[in-house]
């Protein structure tokens, strides 16, 4: 096969061979491989030379895509919204954890940071959340081994102090205020010790 043109349309290069098979690459694709008009080329190539491209259309996605923090599994979503191939995915997604665009134990420690620190989530939510981002359960354990419990029953207590007064006595405010804390994801033994401790006084 041999190049007969090469043409410039719409962002892309079109690429004709003397066979009328014609393919649609980057400028990248086209200077990484050196093309020109009146190139012979295998067969294979032109495979070789889609794949290529594809690969490096889902590269330059995943670097705009990965400018703010994010797990591999929302990546893997994103580019298979654009139409990505999986084959395409599996390749470039070891490139982008050598890279560190990828680290999903990053990820979740930064979120942990947060979830603690300004969103005030219980240890059971920030869990989920975690979880739901595609983040696998042994790095979401790995991550959670330095857990900080005192700063857990800080936010916890500055929750309940939002909630009820300090000698409050009501039963149904004090389950709503147990029940809030529920579903910001705290767990059960920290909101009764929480609750108790704060209308205790101590």
């Amino acid at each position: 096969m041999i190049i007969s043109n090469i043409i410039f349309d719409k962002k892309k290069f079109i690429i004709s061979f003397d066979n009328d098979e014609e393919i649609k690459i980057s400028e990248d694709t086209l200077v990484n491989f050196g093309l020109y008009k009146g190139q012979e080329v295998e067969e294979e190539f032109v495979e070789n030379l889609k794949f290529e491209d594809e690969k490096t259309e889902a590269l330059l996605l995943s670097y705009k895509f990965l400018q703010r923090n994010k797990t591999k599994k929302q990546l893997v979503n994103h580019l298979y919204k654009n139409k990505i191939q999986r084959e395409i995915i599996e390749t470039i997604l070891p490139i982008l954890e050598e890279k560190k665009y990828l680290n999903d134990e990053d990820y979740a420690r930064r979120y942990l940071n947060d979830a603690l620190s300004i969103k005030k989530y219980g240890k059971n939510k920030t869990r989920y959340m975690l979880m739901s981002k595609g983040i696998e359960r042994n790095v979401i354990d790995k991550v959670m081994e330095n857990y900080d419990y005192e700063l857990e029953y800080m936010n916890a207590l500055e929750l309940v102090e939002k909630r009820i007064s300090k000698d409050e006595s009501d039963p149904k405010k004090i389950y709503s205020a147990k029940n809030y804390l529920q579903g910001r994801g705290f767990e059960f033994e920290i909101i009764n010790f929480t609750v108790d401790d704060y209308l205790s006084g101590e």
